[in-house]
């Protein structure tokens, strides 16, 4: 029983390296590392490409946005910017409740 017990605890650490060198060497090659949703923005969310240049929150999930790519809507000398189309219908559906 304590042979079988060791024989885990020696996969599980060899299982924890390996995924510890692995992340290493995607960081050294310079590859992005994936998203758990499987997609660059997550679920629901266009996957563009990364932009340098300016950030802003969308104001209904909180997620940062390019401001050159992003969906947007002024109101007044405001512009708000959005991560995806429906999180814009879900504000403007929201703004007209208020």
């Amino acid at each position: 029983m304590f042979a079988l017990l060791e024989y885990l605890f020696d996969l599980l650490v060899v299982i924890i390296i390996g995924g510890l060198l692995t992340r290493a060497l995607k960081s050294f090659s310079g590859t992005p590392p994936s998203s758990p949703e499987g997609s660059p923005g997550g679920p629901g969310r266009s996957g563009g490409t990364m932009q340098a240049g300016e950030t802003a929150r969308d104001p209904v999930c909180g997620m940062f946005v390019s401001t050159e790519l992003s969906h947007k809507l002024g109101r007044g000398a405001e512009t708000l910017h959005f991560c995806s189309q429906e999180c814009l219908e879900r504000f403007q559906k929201n703004a007209a409740h208020v």
